[in-house]
């Protein structure tokens, strides 16, 4: 009887317990407790139709520099979020409709579902300043149910309103709800976000203080905007322009540039913005040599020289001069002074000298110079300053430079003939030693570098291969050149009564020539219009002659002669082209 009571009292329990859940969710559900909230379409599965409630919010960023980035956070029974992550310009204005969830739960206990629970959607506004987070703030729109009140309650919360560094406004249907609950629940919420000590002056960066600086064209540097959100402008003490600067890209940091002149003391500031002011120190007036080091060795050739101008105006810049004096070795005069007026960059400061000269063996003094005025009460009488700088080349390593290696050099038609040979050497005494190709000894001639050149006249040699070597006064040898010694390539047309033969001179067979290599030249000898062509072999004094007799009555006729060899090291000489006029005393021709 007694297991019956128990029985008896749960189910009793249950069924009141349905009773008062079934009264409550139909009280939420009467005109006073829901207000606006209606049925809406079918979410997700469409089995089962929520209730729920759209707002309309708004994010305005009052702020005049800085965007605004707003990202949700976390929330809870909402169905729309809106946009998960927004950016806001200064001054603009963000709109979008956000719903929350009602949906239906069996019991009040029951945990899915959110009947009559609290619906919430929190975000995180931030201020970005040169990349990284200035101010941020948590915000949070809370829906609750006021269950002695029996309505829907609207709040805006700002979570650690004391260290919130924004300035946040919020209003529910136009009612102040930051911080504070309005009835009944709100369709219309708007929010502000501003700082209103985001401001901050431009200043200069650079350059710094009572600093002196290197050029007269200088780059000043600085960040910050104006209060309108312009770039600021740079003004000096020492002349009347106002400059504009421009971004570097980099958030609001920029850059200007302006000229002071070499050895003033001047004043830079920002226009309109006080205690700005930058005191910095002009360049020493002169000139310098930045492209080569005093005592610096360079290669001999061709060389420029390079550097920097500082003067009190730009037209003094311009009228900077450049000395160049070139010394033997010995302290003589290799080459007397010379002046040059260097292009200048008058924008940059940099002054630049190009297309010079430097011989081996010599050592040269540069002086640049700039001008600018002494004082105000001396202006025609202008000053020098510059730097003065030696440097020199290497000492000349003795070359032969003619005849050229593996060069044909032939002027005669016979067995000797007489050439020039010259090149670069230290001053003094040359030697000159010819070899044939077995390195016997031909000849040795002296003679003496003057200014680094040498050359030895009318040596007498033979044809065929000769070696020649060179050495100065401290026995420095130079490169071995080798050459070809030959005759003329030449054709000469002589008849033998009515025939005509064909002979001339060429360059000479050699057994065992250059590098140990048999050396076999040849002659061809060609007429196309009747297909005709032969090869004609000259013998070791380059001398040739064709084997077939050629006869003509009448008509003319064009022979081609082209020389060949197999070294490829040796160039051959232009082809000779023969215009023959056939008669009954043979044929008679000439060189076209």
């Amino acid at each position: 009887m007694k297991t019956k009571r128990i029985k008896l009292y749960n189910v009793l329990f249950f069924i009141i317990l349905i009773i008062f859940n079934n009264a409550y969710a139909n009280e939420l559900m009467s005109n006073n407790v829901t207000l606006d909230y209606n049925y809406s379409k079918s979410k997700g599965n469409g089995k089962v139709s929520d209730l729920s409630e759209t707002y309309n919010l708004t994010f305005e960023n009052k702020n005049q520099l800085y965007d605004l980035q707003i990202k949700v956070l976390n929330f809870s029974c909402m169905y729309e979020t809106g946009d998960k992550n927004i950016i806001l310009k200064p001054n603009s204005i963000h709109q979008e409709e956000i719903e929350d969830s009602n949906s239906f739960k069996p019991f009040w206990w029951w945990p899915w579902g959110c009947e009559g629970d609290d619906k919430f959607l929190k975000w995180n506004v931030a201020i970005y300043e040169y990349g990284g987070v200035y101010k941020s703030c948590d915000i949070e729109i809370r829906v609750s149910f006021d269950i002695w009140a029996l309505k829907w309650t609207t709040a805006v919360n700002i979570e650690n309103n004391n260290n919130c560094q924004l300035t946040i406004t919020a209003t529910c249907d136009g009612e102040d709800c930051k911080n504070m609950t309005v009835f009944p629940a709100a369709k219309n919420i708007a929010i502000t976000i501003d700082d209103y000590n985001a401001w901050a002056p431009p200043i200069i960066t650079s350059p710094k203080p009572n600093s002196t600086v290197e050029n007269n064209y200088i780059t000043i540097l600085g960040k910050g905007l104006m209060e309108d959100g312009t770039f600021p402008k740079i003004r000096t003490n020492f002349n009347s322009y106002n400059y504009s600067v421009q971004s570097t890209g980099d958030d609001k940091n920029w850059m200007g540039q302006l000229w002071i002149g070499c050895g003033i003391t001047g004043e830079i500031s920002i226009v309109e913005i006080e205690n700005s002011e930058v005191t910095l120190n002009g360049p020493p007036c002169g000139a310098t040599i930045t492209s080569i080091q005093n005592g610096q060795t360079i290669p001999a050739g061709k060389y420029s020289l390079s550097g920097r101008v500082n003067s009190d105006t730009a037209d003094h810049d311009r009228n900077m001069q450049v000395e160049i004096t070139g010394y033997k070795r010995d302290g003589t005069i290799y080459s007397p002074t010379a002046n040059y007026t260097p292009n200048v960059d008058t924008g940059t400061g940099k002054w630049s000298l190009e297309d010079l000269d430097a011989v081996c063996g010599i050592n040269y003094n540069v002086s640049v110079n700039a001008f600018f005025m002494l004082s105000d009460s001396k202006p025609t009488l202008p000053s020098l300053v510059g730097t003065n700088i030696s440097y020199r080349t290497p000492d000349c390593s003795i070359e032969i430079t003619n005849p050229k290696d593996h060069e044909v050099v032939s002027s005669t038609i016979y067995d000797e003939q007489n050439i020039s040979i010259s090149g670069h050497a230290a001053d003094g005494k040359v030697t000159v030693e010819l070899l044939d190709d077995t390195e016997e000894e031909i000849n040795i001639i002296e003679g003496n570098a003057v200014n680094n050149k040498f050359e030895v006249k009318d040596i007498k040699i033979p044809i065929g291969f000769i070696s020649i070597e060179a050495s100065d006064s401290s026995n420095q040898k130079s490169k071995k050149v080798t050459i070809l010694s030959s005759k003329v390539f030449s054709v000469e047309a002589k008849n033998d009564s009515v025939f005509t033969v064909f002979s001339g001179t060429s360059m000479q067979n050699i057994i065992g020539g250059d590098k140990d290599q048999d050396f076999i030249p040849k002659v061809e000898i060609s007429y196309d219009e009747l297909d005709f062509s032969e090869e004609a072999d000259p013998d070791e004094k380059g001398n040739w002659k064709g084997e077939s007799k050629h006869y003509a009555k009448r008509g003319v006729y064009i022979f081609t002669f082209q020389e060949s060899n197999n070294n490829r090291d040796y160039a051959v000489r232009d082809e000779i082209t023969l215009k023959c006029t056939g008669s009954d005393l043979g044929m008679s021709c000439v060189i076209q």
